[in-house]
């Protein structure tokens, strides 16, 4: 799995950790404040009860105009509810919220759109009260969530663009896979992955330099070696005797097929060789690693002996291995 996956799994768990705790915390909530309008709305049932109960068996026909009662409204937030026709209206659209049995009354808690009502019904009276409290959503918790997931985001945002220069050093990793020594990796960031990429460039460098040094080396040895070979034969055409002149040949011969050899190695060290790969006899191969010996034939055939149990097929780039055994066998 990518880091970029793992950081997705992780940013998605915090989105989905931060909602469940902003919804239970919305929940909570509700249930607090419909608790404490429930407890408003009792109290101030219980009140209206004894008031009016205690009124009656007074024979006072002041109720409503009572100052306590008046005063006891108006710290409760709470309005009596007097025409009919608006009475009639409400309990037709209302829907009942709560409901319970107080002293000797029926309360219910009626909700029409954000408005609540309280609702007391007895044998000797029957009283609408509207709340002057209105039902709004707690928009300061959802500007919360909001703040907090936008949070969140812009860290995300933040730590993938941070992580972004490791897809471009990988994009480079494979380019020098391929062979290419000449791009850079350098940076100039303070973190971590510029520091990685700084060190990886110092050796990418270090490599090509070596590379090169190598390659000067090997093109240097066969301008060496071309020349008193290229003078060797000249001069071994004047020899008279004929079985001197052709050691003298095979000689040569054998020293151009080991700058062949350096040409082979240079080509490859310099990523320009590619590989011919094809399928090949096992033997053919052996043989031709024997060819690229300096040995006489006579020497050879007296000296080395192929056997083969069954034929055998390599995939493989011919001359490649042939040169690759046939420096086994020197060692």
């Amino acid at each position: 799995m990518s880091i970029y996956r793992k950081i997705q799994i992780i940013f998605l768990i915090a989105v989905i950790a931060t909602t469940a705790y902003f919804g239970s915390y919305l929940y909570v909530h509700q249930k607090n404040l419909h608790r404490q309008v429930h407890k408003r709305h009792i109290r101030t049932s219980r009140y209206l009860n004894r008031h009016f109960y205690q009124n009656m068996k007074n024979r006072d026909s002041s109720s409503f105009n009572d100052e306590n009662l008046k005063l006891f409204l108006k710290e409760s937030d709470f309005a009596f509810v007097k025409r009919q026709k608006r009475i009639a209206r409400i309990v037709k659209d209302a829907k009942t919220l709560y409901r319970r049995k107080v002293m000797r009354s029926d309360i219910k808690i009626l909700g029409v759109k954000n408005s609540r009502y309280l609702s007391i019904n007895s044998d000797k009276f029957h009283l609408l009260l509207a709340d002057k409290h209105k039902v709004e959503f707690p928009w300061q918790i959802l500007l919360w969530y909001i703040l907090a997931l936008v949070s969140l985001s812009s860290l995300y945002l933040w730590l993938t663009k941070s992580l972004a220069p490791l897809k471009e050093l990988q994009s480079s990793i494979e380019q020098v896979t391929a062979g290419d020594l000449s791009i850079s990796v350098k940076s100039n960031r303070g973190d971590e992955i510029a520091h990685v990429a700084n060190a990886f460039d110092d050796a990418l460098r270090k490599l090509e330099s070596l590379i090169n040094s190598r390659q000067l080396f090997l093109r240097s040895i066969m301008h060496e070696l071309k020349t008193p070979i290229g003078k060797g034969k000249l001069l071994n055409e004047f020899l008279t005797d004929e079985s001197q002149k052709s050691r003298y040949e095979a000689v040569f011969e054998r020293l151009e097929l080991l700058i062949e050899e350096f040409s082979k190695i240079e080509r490859m060290l310099s990523s320009s060789y590619s590989a011919k790969l094809a399928s090949y006899s096992a033997r053919d191969i052996v043989e031709q690693s024997i060819e690229l010996m300096i040995m006489d034939e006579d020497e050879i055939e007296s000296r080395v002996t192929i056997t083969e149990d069954s034929p055998l097929l390599i995939y493989t780039d011919f001359e490649m291995l042939a040169l690759a055994i046939k420096n086994l066998i020197d060692n």
